[in-house]
């Protein structure tokens, strides 16, 4: 995927980025080995203010041996997908500073002095916090309450407590979606396509399957024009 709007220089908005990221975030590093570059996933620990960033060495029992990547003054790109009212990816190039062994394996990384992004949606969506019933798409079984956090034509992003989903996987999952607006509820069917969490809540991004104009008139009930 291509990055764009690349800055040099932090600004308020970038630390404000930078600064959304939390404990057990998803992270896409890359990191360049004799051989070649080498992609994987870990996960963001934590920032000392604007000093370094902290994150999990990366296990290699799945992604392999990486003592010839991962070592210190080696550079390390970072990606991560920002799950808010913006939806897009943001990534930054660091130096590894320091690869702390004990108490736990951990990465500690140079905070960055730029960065880039790139939008991920390319229809505009409707930011909202509209209550929304789940069931099953295949058995009609309700499932659980969440919220509905944006909609556009196309799908929509669901916030769900922790407390509340339990252990039930959304996965993949077909849903019905069931959501009122004062008139007739609207059921429309969708399909989870992606999952994001923090420490509270699940995020769905789901992709609508259906009836196009049922799903314009509740966009058209929802949608408030400031």
């Amino acid at each position: 995927m291509a990055i764009l709007k690349e800055k040099i220089g932090l600004s308020n908005e970038d630390l404000r980025k930078l600064r959304s990221m939390r404990p057990g975030m998803t992270l896409d590093i890359q990191v360049k080995s004799p051989t070649a570059a080498k992609r994987i996933r870990t996960e963001f620990v934590g920032m000392d203010s604007t000093r370094c960033m902290i994150l999990r060495h990366p296990d290699e029992s799945k992604w392999g041996p990486l003592k010839d990547a991962i070592y210190a003054d080696n550079t390390i790109i970072v990606r991560f997908i920002l799950e808010d009212e913006t939806g897009e990816v943001v990534a930054f190039k660091s130096k590894i500073l320091l690869v702390a062994t004990r108490p736990t394996h951990l990465l500690f990384i140079s905070f960055p002095t730029a960065i880039q992004n790139q939008g991920l949606r390319s229809e505009k969506r409707t930011f909202t916090r509209t209550p929304v019933e789940l069931a099953d798409g295949q058995t009609g079984t309700p499932l659980f309450d969440g919220l509905v956090l944006d909609i556009s034509p196309s799908g929509c992003r669901l916030g769900v407590k922790k407390s509340v989903q339990g252990g039930v996987k959304l996965a993949g999952k077909h849903l019905i979606l069931t959501i009122r607006t004062g008139k007739e509820p609207y059921r429309i069917k969708g399909q989870v396509m992606n999952h994001k969490a923090d420490e509270t809540t699940n995020y769905y991004g789901v992709k609508f399957e259906g009836d196009e104009e049922l799903v314009n008139q509740l966009l058209a009930e929802i949608i408030i024009d400031f």
